[in-house]
């Protein structure tokens, strides 16, 4: 595929997944209109945790159809099907099934497009720039979470929830009609069975224990972006100081500095990355004021903004050309496992004892991830060098 044509749908993926995740990232707010419609902390944990369910669920289907059939079809599908669902939220009042449908409707939207898109976008990267390519398919990804939280937050307050809905759904649209002017990248078609290839990555040595460090790594971010906002306005301060934060600090940082995992060994860089989160999260219990709080949001930005992309890269390194979307496949299953099914237990845990003593927790978990990759990629890595 000529150069000139790559950079143009790596340029309409990027940008339709940014849409997409304006989208996504406007349901953050989710958690304030089931306050709203009677909703406790542990119901905001099981609504938001339902996402998980399907996003998970499906996808060993979606990375076996994307390596046998392509990429392409599959980001106009979850994009959709995205629109489609975001719009009947207009019609939820109450907390009954019809709000954990749409869930897990969500939940499938996200599994295809994701995952999908994230391995049309690694089609397109020449290995040499990977991290980077990555970060910068990433940064757009997170500038999507400065646009969609923020505006919605006025749309909220100035309008209504029905407004809020029908405005967050229209990303999802620009989405599809972009990636409707992309092209299939190259890619070669897997001869693997459906769920042989996908478990044989999974538990594979090369995958299992990046695969959790990233679920690890992802309860630590869910934290952040299912609760943090109601812990925020529960103090007074607007939930806009956080995702504004978090948005041009993991700008800058991977278009600034997105080319240092390819040019520095990637586990040197993913280690000290995983701490500054553990700080930050255990800064929490301090937040009295709007600065404290974006300076913890900050810190954790700074730490997850190259994190991703590094572990990102970390996989697809591993990763044979024909299993490049299993790959993918499996490291956003893990992400979503972490960011959502672990939404249950972290509602239980705010309700019962605490916001505060909810993020010291995730902070000790995310603690000992580090000690799990500090363990496999230093340790383990040292003894196998000495003994060769």
């Amino acid at each position: 595929m000529p150069f000139v044509q790559k950079y143009r749908d790596f340029s309409l993926v990027t940008l339709g997944n940014f849409f997409f995740f304006c989208n996504f990232s406007s349901f953050f707010l989710l958690p304030l209109f089931i306050r709203d419609i009677g909703g406790d902390e542990a119901r905001i944990g099981y609504v938001m945790g339902t996402f998980g369910i399907t996003s998970i669920g499906a996808i060993p289907f979606v990375a076996f159809l994307i390596d046998h059939y392509g990429r392409r079809r599959f980001m106009l599908a979850g994009s959709f099907l995205m629109f489609l669902v975001s719009l009947l939220y207009i019609f939820i009042s109450d907390i009954d099934v019809k709000i954990f449908l749409l869930r897990l409707m969500q939940g499938i939207a996200f599994a295809f497009f994701f995952t999908s898109a994230a391995t049309a976008v690694s089609d397109y990267v020449p290995s040499e720039i990977r991290a980077y390519g990555l970060g910068i398919f990433g940064a757009f990804t997170i500038a999507s979470y400065s646009i969609g939280p923020t505006i919605g937050e006025l749309m909220i307050e100035r309008f209504s929830y029905s407004i809020f809905f029908l405005y967050t759904s229209l990303f999802s649209l620009l989405a599809f009609i972009l990636c409707f002017l992309s092209r299939e990248g190259n890619f070669r078609v897997s001869e693997k069975s459906i769920f042989s290839g996908f478990f044989d990555v999974v538990f594979s040595a090369r995958f299992r224990v990046l695969l959790l460090t990233n679920l690890i790594i992802a309860v630590g971010l869910g934290s952040m972006l299912n609760f943090f906002s109601v812990f925020l306005e529960g103090n007074g301060i607007h939930a806009w100081s956080f995702f504004l934060t978090y948005s041009v600090t993991v700008i800058l940082i991977r278009v600034l500095g997105g080319k240092l995992p390819d040019i520095v060994e990637r586990r040197k860089i993913a280690l000290p990355s995983m701490l500054i989160m553990v700080l930050s999260l255990l800064m929490i219990s301090s937040i009295n004021s709007t600065l404290s709080a974006v300076l913890v949001s900050f810190v954790f930005s700074l730490g997850y903004g190259i994190l991703y992309p590094t572990i990102s890269a970390m996989i697809i390194d591993r990763a044979l050309d024909d299993e490049r979307g299993t790959a993918m496949g499996a490291f956003n299953m893990s992400f979503s496992i972490g960011i959502n099914l672990f939404a249950f237990a972290l509602g239980l845990i705010a309700r019962d004892y605490g916001f505060s003593n909810m993020y010291s927790v995730t902070g000790i978990f995310l603690l000992a991830g580090c000690i799990i990759f500090t363990y496999k990629y230093f340790i383990s890595a040292g003894r196998v060098k000495r003994l060769s």
